[in-house]
């Protein structure tokens, strides 16, 4: 039966996590298997809300759906939460194996990074001669720079030699820092070292590009090194030496631990991978032929790259702009759904996108609100294409994850999967199949960036749309009864009739006036007067059907808008009203009777009259009421 092995990886380390897939995608085709690889972009040097939102993605994973799984804790850039997770695994009886980091109890599978770097620093010292080393390392305390500083101090002590406190510099694993650290240690030991050995390529590149600036030449004036091999080392020039970790076979052997326990149920234990020296040219005597041959096809696909670069963002943009033009959270599935469908060459034909309903449906929420509820939140669908066909998918359970997902017997597939936040609030994720070209060009962390932006601004601009639309209610609506005011009457009545006129049909058009009312403000005071206006407003509301609009014309005046209504419906309405009053008449919540006069008439849609003359019309009818109630009190106006 295929299985299915999790692994939990940071895309900081991209190059080794690719030669780590391709040795496990190797194990897999033994023994045919899926990979579910849970990646994010956590880094220590962001603010600690966004760097758990990427580590969230790791909660996706639920060990106990997998047959096995691969933390490259070492990777991960958060201790607590690489422990975290070797124990959950362990606690729930699921094979797992920790790169990198030891947890008590979990199989560990370890790169020994001292069998490279031994070799490459006995290399330089007995090769060319080198006595004075500057270290350049990541960060101070950092186990990894430590190690590898130990390991040149050791060999260089074998050697009669050391490497002194002013020696030592840090370049935070970084370009800039890099810089300010070879300027800062030429100052203070008043000149060039023989060598600038560093702890990763990245900085090695940096301290060779500056020192290049300065006006030295490598490795003619000066030696430089670094450890992992990656591919800008290879065609910078000249080609670092360096150290080459193995990450494929990394990848395989942590698989082969893992079978190992489900077959027979081994105990922990603890693998070392030796690690390599890579010669390149920057010491001086590497193979200039192979160099310049990697060089010639990298520049052979330098056009192309260009193009797919211009074409990429070109796509990037396409798909933020229909994003930031959609109006409501169904607009965002059709408008999604579409451009994945037409526009998928850099993501590949298999992806996935997934959302919690309830972040952009309930815009108004705030995200700590939502990530309360969260457990009540659905998962839904926004994108789904397998083989570059849309599926009509709207659901996922949180443990399938991949929506359609099918064991194909015998085709082992590599799934990517990645969070999307707002800060420490996780909304969704994305899937990624097999290895796309975002994710071989080293482009997926930008691409995720773009795509969360675009969602956040969306988020943002139906939350702007929904503030407008309360303002727009609180604008138009009369504050004391809630029904439409003047304004509402100019925004909603005046386009209803218009509509009428357009379709030829009729239209009831009623004018609703309290009895009375100067004798019930004189008697009684104003604030019964409002408590009469507000009654006479909620009858009128639970009369009304759903499509007509109610509005407070003045004081004590109402008018009603009903399309579609005839004669006998006006008749029943203004019957139902008058009722709905004597009702209330008697519930013994008010010192006196309360009654209205309702004049009405039905808008013909040939004539030609606008709204404002039918309403003349109908208070013109409800006057003629008005002053017949008036005269059996055997009173005159004011009514």
């Amino acid at each position: 039966m295929k299985k299915k092995i999790a692994v939990y990886a940071n895309g900081w380390s991209s190059e080794a996590l690719s030669q780590a897939i391709t040795g496990i995608k190797k194990y897999a085709a033994q023994e045919d298997f899926d990979v579910f690889v849970f990646l994010c972009f956590a880094n220590v040097s962001v603010h600690k809300t966004l760097m758990q939102g990427e580590l969230n993605v790791y909660k996706l994973c639920d060990a106990g759906d997998y047959d096995g799984i691969i933390s490259f804790s070492n990777m991960m850039n958060s201790d607590e939460t690489a422990v975290s997770l070797c124990r959950e695994a362990k606690k729930r009886g699921v094979p797992i194996v920790s790169i990198g980091m030891d947890v008590e109890g979990v199989p560990t599978l370890f790169v020994d990074g001292s069998t490279g770097m031994r070799d490459l620093v006995t290399h330089l010292v007995e090769k060319h001669e080198v006595r004075n080393v500057v270290y350049v390392g990541g960060v101070p305390g950092h186990s990894e720079s430590d190690a590898r500083m130990t390991i040149v101090k050791s060999v260089l002590e074998e050697h009669g030699l050391t490497l002194p406190e002013d020696h030592i510099c840090y370049g935070g694993w970084s370009n800039r820092r890099t810089v300010e650290a070879v300027h800062g240690v030429i100052e203070r030991i008043s000149g060039l070292p023989d060598a600038f050995i560093c702890a990763n390529d990245i900085m090695a590149l940096a301290a060779s590009t500056e020192l290049g600036k300065m006006g030295y030449e490598i490795p003619e004036d000066v030696i430089v090194t670094g450890y992992d091999h990656i591919s800008r080392g290879q065609i910078f020039y000249p080609a670092l030496t360096t150290v080459e970790q193995n990450y494929d076979e990394v990848g395989y052997q942590s698989c082969q631990m893992i079978f190992e326990m489900l077959r027979e149920g081994k105990t922990a234990e603890k693998r070392m991978i030796p690690t390599s020296v890579a010669i390149g040219e920057s010491c001086g005597c590497g193979n200039m032929e192979e160099g310049w041959r990697i060089r010639k096809e990298y520049c052979k696909h330098l056009y192309q790259q260009d193009t797919d670069a211009a074409f990429m963002e070109q796509t990037e943009r396409s798909m933020r702009q229909k994003i930031s033009e959609v109006e409501s959270y169904a607009d965002l599935k059709v408008s999604l759904r579409r451009h994945f469908y037409e526009n998928h060459m850099f993501e590949g034909p298999n992806l996935h996108l997934v959302l919690k309903t309830e972040y952009f449906q309930n815009p108004m929420a705030s995200e700590e609100e939502l990530d309360i509820r969260k457990s009540r939140s659905k998962l839904e669908v926004i994108v789904s294409l397998k083989e570059g066909e849309i599926q009509d998918i709207e659901k996922i359970d949180r443990h399938t994850l991949i929506p359609g997902y099918d064991k194909q017997e015998g085709v082992q597939h590599v799934y990517y999967f990645l969070p999307l936040h707002f800060y420490q609030y996780n909304y969704g994720y994305l899937v990624l199949a097999d290895e796309p070209y975002i994710l071989r060009e080293d482009l997926l962390y930008s691409y995720m960036e773009k795509l969360q932006q675009a969602l956040k601004l969306l988020r943002t601009n139906l939350r702007l749309d929904a503030l407008n639309q309360n303002l727009t209610k609180l604008y138009d609506k009369d504050p004391m009864t809630g029904l439409f005011n003047r304004f509402g009457y100019e925004n909603k009545a005046i386009p209803l009739y218009q509509e009428s006129v357009r379709k030829h049909t009729t239209m009831m058009v009623m004018f609703v006036d309290i009895n009375f009312m100067k004798r019930i403000n004189d008697k009684y005071g104003h604030i019964y007067g409002d408590a009469a206006i507000k009654r006479v407003a909620n009858c009128i509301m639970k009369i009304i059907k759903e499509n007509w609009i109610a509005i407070r014309f003045g004081g004590d005046e109402f008018l009603i808008i009903a399309p579609n209504c005839g004669e006998k419906d006006a008749i029943r309405i203004r019957q139902s009203i008058l009722d709905e009053l004597e009702k209330k008449n008697h519930d013994g919540k008010s010192p006196f009777q309360i009654s209205a006069s309702c004049g009405y008439v039905i808008t013909d849609p040939e004539s030609g009259f606008p709204l404002q003359e039918y309403i003349r019309e109908a208070d013109n009818l409800m006057y003629e009421i008005k002053r017949e109630v008036h005269a059996r009190e055997g009173l005159e106006g004011p009514y």
